[in-house]
């Protein structure tokens, strides 16, 4: 059976834990070789910088991403488009309120260098979630895309994906102070993003079983449409302790 292959390469900037890919980034850029509305599942750490590998089945409806080792990192599958509703429409302020009030400002951690969440990051996408004010197991935070994001005024996808990672973080992880990572990002864009949006990013749990949580996220404009929309699985890191060796929650 033939196959096609390309390469990619994630950018050094696009970091998420250090030394390796933000989840949403890297989801997004992974899901453009398919055509864009995909289910990525994150198998190793993707590295930064390094070239990356994608087999393409012939059907063009699966992939896998393999390393310069020869390691699979990821494998991503099409599928339908679709919208999540959350089950809130927070204004701007609210997110702009959910983010100054994020347990993830000020503290130090696993991801507090993220390209997309991390609080001190001045070249990233600022969406740094936290609890709503009459919900606290919603997360929500703004989203206004720079130019380093866009090429003539449309936002990369991938940086649309990234957005939508991190608020996916499971709500109860986030208020207990519990380290997990990102294994299977799924999400669809109803439409580009442009420069100039005051976009609402939120996120909300839909199961959560043991150490894995399945929950959702969406972008909404100041109309509050959804314009893109993901689903998430996250897994708990099994030894917290790990956490110590970059740093903690305080």
């Amino acid at each position: 059976m033939k196959t096609t292959t390309n390469t990619l390469r994630i950018d050094a900037r696009l970091n998420g834990p250090p030394d390796s890919a933000n989840g949403g980034f890297a989801s997004g850029t992974i899901a453009e070789t398919l055509g864009g509305t995909a289910s990525v599942r994150l198998i190793r750490p993707i590295p930064l910088d390094n070239p990356l590998e994608v087999e393409i089945d012939v059907d063009g409806i699966t992939a896998s991403v393999t390393d310069s080792h020869d390691q699979v990192v990821a494998e991503v599958r099409r599928v339908d488009p679709f919208t999540m509703m959350p089950p809130v429409v927070p204004s701007f302020a609210d997110a702009e309120a959910a983010r100054a009030a994020s347990p993830l400002q000020g503290a130090r951690h696993l991801l507090s260098d993220c390209v997309v969440c991390g609080a001190a990051r001045r070249d990233g996408l600022g969406v740094t979630p936290g609890p709503l004010v009459n919900r606290s197991d919603v997360l929500a935070a703004p989203f206004a895309p720079h130019e380093r994001d866009a090429t003539d005024g449309v936002v990369h996808p991938a940086a649309v994906w990234g957005a939508l990672d991190c608020p996916s973080y499971p709500a109860t992880f986030l208020r207990d102070r519990r380290l997990g990572l990102l294994g299977t990002l799924t999400a669809h864009r109803n439409r580009d993003v442009f420069l100039g949006e005051r976009l609402v990013a939120v996120g909300w749990t839909i199961e959560q079983h043991g150490r894995s949580a399945q929950t959702a996220s969406a972008l909404l404009d100041e109309r509050g449409d959804v314009v893109a929309s993901a689903r998430a699985v996250w897994i708990e890191l099994r030894h917290q302790w790990l956490v110590r060796l970059v740093g903690r929650f305080r």
